[in-house]
């Protein structure tokens, strides 16, 4: 006799299993993709090293000038190597706080003063201003007179009234193709981070020439590295506690992307099994050919990726766990930032955590020349 009841959970028990048996491949077939993927360890001197450094991040080539630019966030540097084949003989550093700012500090003199991301106004006789997002805004410095002012600050956009700024602080940002600021906006280092409390850190975009702050995405614990692809019609956002970077469609003409087509570009945590917190911090795309270089913090590792998001090399740094960011600069040969083992005490170690590393293009995807990595704000 036909028993439609046995039948039916049968065929559940058979899908069940068919799923399962799938779900098992799928994860086979990504071990053996990523036992594929090429690993090349990084050794050798760093580039640069000053050993106070406690939270080096943000590295930019400028083209026109020659020059490297990155900042130590938690010690509110800016720092510059105006000859990038002699950096420590040509190593400069630029301090930010309400002691060289121009007129009446408008700020909490209380909180120290932060700098997440440089904008540098670059040009064939050399940077003499950078924007810059601080603590509470964007900032302008001169380089002549090392002296600065705020710009813009972050409170004046309506979107975000809720906010309070004396607990957040910029992290990394961008130019965007139509001269806009994007920054990313995080707890400061004196609040604890609760990863189960509401997320308090967000996207902004800043209009210099009108002054104006606008709110792109909120909702995050720590928005990171933001680019754009070759052809500047994609958008790519970095949110480090999710362990991934997000891609959206980019209209050049309003300047916002189309959040509600967002999707998942890179997952970090199944490229990173060995390491319980991989957390995709800064990053960079070769406009040569879309690639995407991904430093990824607490995991020893740069990780390239090809324009689909498909993972094609490691670079590992085995001396120094914590790296932050990298840039392409000339032939092609990427720079690297890395942080202290503990940024908020300065616990200085023999190892080169702080230090910036060269690595050349050959072991790295292509060679051949590279714009700068940012374009020049519009203001």
């Amino acid at each position: 006799m036909y028993n439609s009841s046995i039948c039916f959970k049968w065929r559940a028990s058979f899908v069940s299993l068919l799923q399962v048996t799938i779900y098992h491949q799928q994860v086979a077939l990504e071990c053996i993709l990523i036992a594929m993927v090429q690993t090349t360890e990084v050794s050798g001197k760093p580039y640069i090293h000053d050993y106070g450094a406690r939270l080096s991040e943000g590295v930019s080539y400028l083209k026109e000038s020659q020059t490297l630019i990155w900042v130590d966030i938690f010690l509110s540097e800016i720092h510059l190597v105006t000859n990038i084949d002699d950096p420590k003989s040509s190593h400069k550093v630029v301090k930010i706080n309400y002691e060289n700012y121009i007129g009446e500090y408008p700020c909490d003199k209380d909180l120290p003063e932060r700098v997440g991301v440089v904008f540098p106004v670059d040009s064939a006789s050399g940077v003499k201003d950078i924007f810059f997002a601080s603590k509470y805004g964007i900032g302008r410095l001169s380089l002549e007179t090392a002296q600065w002012k705020y710009e813009v600050l972050f409170s004046s956009c309506e979107q975000t009234k809720n906010k309070d700024w004396k607990r957040l602080r910029s992290n990394d940002g961008n130019v965007a193709p139509n001269g806009d600021l994007y920054v990313g906006v995080m707890l400061d280092f004196h609040i604890d981070m609760d990863r189960s409390a509401e997320p308090e850190g967000c996207f902004l975009r800043v209009d210099l020439k009108k002054r104006a702050v606008e709110l792109v995405m909120d909702g995050l614990h720590i928005p990171n590295a933001i680019n754009w692809n070759p052809k500047k019609d994609t958008i790519f956002l970095t949110d480090s506690l999710n362990y991934k970077i997000w891609t959206a469609p980019y209209d050049s003409h309003s300047g916002l992307p189309a959040l509600a087509q967002k999707k998942s570009f890179i997952e970090f945590k199944p490229l990173n099994s060995e390491c319980s917190d991989p957390e995709p911090d800064g990053s960079c795309i070769d406009p040569r050919n879309g690639n995407l270089y991904s430093a990824v913090f607490s995991s020893h590792k740069v990780q390239l990726f090809d324009s689909q998001g498909t993972l094609q090399r490691n670079l590992v740094f085995p001396d120094t766990a914590n790296v932050t960011c990298c840039c392409l600069g000339p032939g092609g040969d990427l720079f690297v930032t890395t942080a202290s083992r503990d940024v908020l005490h300065g616990v200085k170690t023999s190892g080169p955590n702080g230090a910036l590393f060269r690595v050349a293009a050959d072991l790295v995807s292509d060679s051949g020349d590279v714009p700068s990595s940012k374009p020049n704000p519009a203001f």
